[in-house]
């Protein structure tokens, strides 16, 4: 975690988290912002990930190979908002990362965009 303001849980597993700034995420991990809260995400390759208030967000996979810079990235977003700017696999593989609502899968082709999904 790259920035942390307000209440962030890492739900991992069982185990329920209060994120803090540097902590290390997981394939699988939860990140879950309250109404006032906001987290900043950098992952190993540059990603960028903003999660808004209110936001339901797994980390569903990441793989990156530094020497190639080959890897992929799948996120989910449950609910709330996410700011999603590429990375290095990104550059080299745009058809290698993936985000998912509750209603659609993206194909990540860009390299800067933002996905809000409502409360059902």
């Amino acid at each position: 975690m790259k920035v942390v303001r307000g209440d962030v849980q890492v739900q991992r597993q069982d185990q329920k988290l209060s994120a803090q700034v540097g902590d290390k995420l997981y394939s699988g991990d939860r990140i879950v912002t309250a109404a006032d809260a906001a987290a900043g995400i950098t992952l190993r390759d540059d990603t960028l990930m903003s999660l808004g208030p209110k936001t339901s967000f797994v980390l569903e996979d990441f793989k990156f190979n530094e020497s190639s810079g080959e890897g992929n990235v799948a996120v989910r977003v449950a609910k709330g908002t996410l700011r999603y700017v590429s990375g290095l696999i990104g550059k080299h593989a745009p058809d290698r990362q993936q985000v998912a609502t509750p209603t659609a899968t993206i194909g990540i082709r860009g390299t800067d965009f933002i996905v809000e999904v409502g409360d059902e």
